[in-house]
């Protein structure tokens, strides 16, 4: 019996959330390296050949490599690579799912890696209801992301210690948020969290 929650694969809560029977989940191996969570909308061939001005409308690109893509680690290893890889997302997360749940502190990882899992959904299924092509919802995400990108790597050269710098972090995950792509994966994942860390609750208690 597993005596703290936080023991579980990413793996295993998205079978506890049977989101895997909705949309397509990739398990990436970490053996060669960490790779943080996403969601692919597009091909990599298809997206190499658009950069290299190469793609062919009549092409059939393999549409297996779409789908949400998570490293298979568990939970805990999980939040600690996001804020390393990512601490401005990963503080955005920590700060919409205080007081949204009942919560041990030594589950505190449990219940990021369950919203991160709804949000990448989330963002599955903004792609699926905007019934774009893969390329046109690349391309259309992508002029969103641009200046909001900028404006990251911008703050990424400011010290920690610069007094300002909590303000303007704070400004760009407002702005971040506002993205039509983030309002709809958060406002996913927010609406799902407390009845998806209460089903994880369940499935412990019974193992």
């Amino acid at each position: 019996m597993r005596e703290v929650v936080f023991w579980l694969r990413l793996q295993e809560l998205v079978e506890i959330s049977g989101l895997h029977k909705k949309a397509p989940f990739h398990f990436m191996d970490t053996s060669g390296g960490y790779q943080p969570a996403c969601c692919a909308f597009i091909s990599q061939q298809e997206l190499e050949d658009w950069l290299a001005g190469t793609r062919n409308e009549n092409t059939v690109y393999d549409a297996a490599e779409l789908g949400i893509r998570l490293p298979d680690v568990y939970a805990s290893e999980f939040f600690f690579h996001e804020q390393a890889s990512n601490y401005i997302s990963t503080l955005a997360y920590m700060r919409m799912t205080n007081d949204l749940v009942a919560l041990e502190i030594e589950n505190y990882e449990l219940l990021f890696a369950a919203f991160v899992i709804l949000h990448e959904y989330g963002h599955w299924l903004h792609f699926r209801r905007c019934h774009k092509s893969s390329l046109d919802y690349v391309i259309w995400l992508n002029k969103q992301l641009a200046p909001v990108e900028q404006q990251r790597r911008v703050l990424d050269m400011i010290p920690d210690t610069e007094p300002l710098k909590e303000d303007l972090v704070a400004e760009h995950i407002d702005v971040y948020n506002a993205m039509p792509q983030e309002f709809s994966a958060n406002k996913y994942a927010l609406k799902h969290l407390p009845a998806f860390y209460a089903k994880i609750l369940r499935y412990q208690r019974r193992a």
